[in-house]
């Protein structure tokens, strides 16, 4: 009888080391290269709720880890981090990719591991029906068709999408030239960049040969940023509107006045400092932020504030030692997620969480405007 004890304290003491183990998140961003500014907010977001999280001791005494991995936009190295986040360091959730591209080589890591691939920022149909992904974020179609009934309420019926010629950029085309068939419009040409490029006079050339009253773009703000200086160069006036993969933020920093009258789409509110004191998840994703590394908030780490609330709420319903495939569960089940000024609703056939689109124009003072 002696042993009991002992062996009831032994059991106590494996019990309790096993609560006090992290629980490992996954997250490959580009933290170099020419989109490093966008991969460290991504992270940065997250870390703030996390760390906001780990001190208030909200998961039972257990601690979050984010593990943020370098792809440098790398679709190869975005495959190879998968792989050491899943093996190497155990992560129970994939989360915040920074792209589709970066996205597809991990799904099937992702259905082999049984594991969530939770909030990629990304509107791409190319995720969208992968049983271990789940969104926060409004879809590109979504998105494109918005935009489209705007300019169609100032007389702008003719359009052109720009988007990248590959696979992901070719599937971006067809989810927005669907939209404005859906709208009963034409469905529009589209204009193939290569992924990386700076563009030239023969890439604006080829979307004025069409002759449209705008160009959409389905790229990241580089794209936009090239077509407005070449236009500039050559005072030829272009029209552009971007779906939300452009960072509004970059591209007021990067051209300034030349984009004023660039309509962007966002899926999340504006993290400007009236809906920091109108809207509770933006003040609360500010101030954390700010306690975490003093950063001001923009689009894009409130993005990622946002999607790691609604991971940490799945987290609590997986239970005190969730497991990969129990976190996957938990998050089809977690339901309305409420965060006050964003709302989610997630289901087993329900993985979008959001439909809300929002569209602004850069206006005087480099900022966007509803």
């Amino acid at each position: 009888m002696r042993k009991l004890p002992a062996l009831l304290g032994l059991v106590s003491a494996l019990v309790s080391a096993a609560g006090a183990q992290d629980i490992v998140i996954g997250q490959s961003v580009a933290l170099s290269g020419p989109n490093a500014d966008i991969g460290r907010d991504m992270r940065d977001g997250a870390l703030a709720v996390f760390a906001k999280v780990n001190a208030g001791n909200g998961l039972g005494g257990r601690q979050l880890k984010l593990v943020t991995l370098d792809n440098a936009n790398s679709r190869e190295r975005a495959l190879q981090n998968t792989q050491q986040l899943l093996g190497e360091h155990g992560a129970v959730a994939l989360f915040g990719y920074n792209s589709a591209t970066n996205s597809v080589d991990a799904l099937p890591l992702a259905a082999r591991s049984n594991v969530l691939f939770f909030a990629p920022f990304s509107g791409s149909t190319v995720l969208r029906s992968h049983p271990n992904v789940f969104t926060i974020r409004a879809s590109y179609r979504e998105e494109a068709l918005k935009i489209i009934e705007a300019k169609r309420s100032v007389g702008s019926e003719k359009a052109v999408v720009v988007h990248y010629d590959d696979e992901v950029g070719r599937s971006n085309y067809e989810a927005v030239a669907a939209a404005y068939v859906e709208a009963g419009a034409a469905k529009p040409p589209g204009v193939a960049v290569k992924r990386g490029a700076t563009l030239d006079a023969a890439a604006l050339d080829a979307v004025l040969r069409h002759a449209p009253h705008y160009a959409l773009v389905t790229t990241q703000y580089g794209v936009v940023r090239d077509l407005l200086k070449v236009a500039a160069d050559r005072n030829t006036p272009v029209s552009l509107a971007a779906l939300s993969f452009v960072n509004p933020d970059e591209l007021a920093e990067s051209v300034g006045p030349l984009a004023r009258g660039t309509m962007v789409s966002q899926v999340i509110p504006s993290p400007r400092q009236a809906n920091q004191v109108s809207l509770p998840i933006v003040r609360d994703c500010a101030a954390a932020l700010l306690a975490h590394n003093g950063a001001r908030l923009n689009y894009t780490s409130l993005e990622s504030c946002i999607a790691a609330h609604a991971l940490v709420a799945a987290l609590k319903k997986a239970g005190p030692l969730p497991t990969r495939e129990g976190v996957l569960q938990a998050m089809a089940a977690v339901g309305r997620v409420d965060l006050g000024g964003y709302t989610m609703q997630f289901s087993p056939v329900q993985h979008q969480g959001s439909h809300w689109v929002e569209l602004t124009m850069l206006s005087r003072g480099n900022q966007f405007v509803k």
